[in-house]
C-alpha cells in the first residue's frame, strides 16, 4: 500500500513538473495573451507599432488598439457560458531603458481605466479574440511634467539643440496590462509593450 502511494505521489510530481508555465499562469481554465498592440496618435499621425506622441499645439489623447486572445488550457473540455471572460480594466505603466523611471519626473504617471468587453469561452480548438481601444496617453499627461517640459523645445528633426533647455525627446516603453474575470469569478490577465516616443514634433497632436 505504501509503495502504491509513493508511486502515485511521484507520478503527480512528475506530471506537475512537465506542465508548461503558460498552463499554470492563473487558476482559470484559460490562457489569455496580448497578440498585438497598435498605437494611434491623436490629431494627425499614422497608427503603428511605435507611437509618436506629439506635445505641440492642441492637446489630444493618444490611443492604442490591443488585440487580446483567449485559449483553453485543456482542449478536451467544451465551451460553457459560465466560463465566459469579461475584460474589466487596464493599466499602463511607463518605463525608460536608461533607468530614469520616476513618475511625474522622468515618465508620465501610470494610468488605469475601465473595460467592459465580454469574450465567449473558446471551443476545444482555436481561440476567442477581442480588440479593445484604450487611452495610452491621456490629455492631462501632456500638461504635466515631464511631457509639458518638451513643449517649445527644438523640433527633434533639426540638428540644433533645444531652444528652452531640457530634454527634446523622451522614449518610453508603455507596459499595458489587461485584466479579466470569468463568469464564475476566476481572474486572469495579459500584458504587452508599446514604444511611445514623446516630443514637440510641431504638429497638431
Amino acid at each position: 500500500m505504501k509503495l502504491k502511494a509513493s508511486v502515485a505521489l511521484l507520478a503527480a510530481v512528475v506530471a506537475a513538473g512537465c506542465t508548461p508555465d503558460w498552463a499554470r499562469q492563473n487558476d482559470s481554465p484559460f490562457v489569455m495573451r496580448v497578440a498585438e498592440i497598435v498605437g494611434t496618435p491623436g490629431g494627425e499621425g499614422e497608427a503603428g507599432a511605435i507611437l509618436h506622441s506629439d506635445i505641440c499645439c492642441a492637446i489630444f489623447n493618444d490611443s492604442a488598439t490591443v488585440t487580446v486572445e483567449l485559449f483553453r488550457k485543456n482542449v478536451n473540455l467544451t465551451s460553457s457560458p459560465i466560463e465566459d471572460v469579461t475584460l474589466t480594466r487596464y493599466e499602463v505603466v511607463y518605463t525608460r531603458t536608461d533607468g530614469h523611471n520616476i513618475e511625474g519626473v522622468d515618465v508620465p504617471y501610470r494610468i488605469t481605466g475601465p473595460l467592459s468587453v465580454r469574450m465567449h469561452s473558446p471551443t476545444t480548438i482555436g481561440e476567442t479574440t477581442a480588440e479593445v481601444i484604450i487611452d495610452v496617453v491621456r490629455h492631462q499627461a501632456k500638461l504635466e511634467p515631464p511631457l509639458v517640459n518638451l513643449r517649445n523645445n527644438a523640433n527633434p528633426q533639426l540638428t540644433a539643440g533645444p531652444q528652452s533647455g531640457g530634454e527634446v525627446i523622451i522614449t518610453t516603453i508603455a507596459h499595458i496590462t489587461v485584466f479579466g474575470e470569468t463568469t464564475n469569478g476566476r481572474s486572469l490577465s495579459a500584458s504587452g509593450d508599446l514604444q511611445v516616443t514623446f516630443a514637440d514634433f510641431g504638429g497638431e497632436g
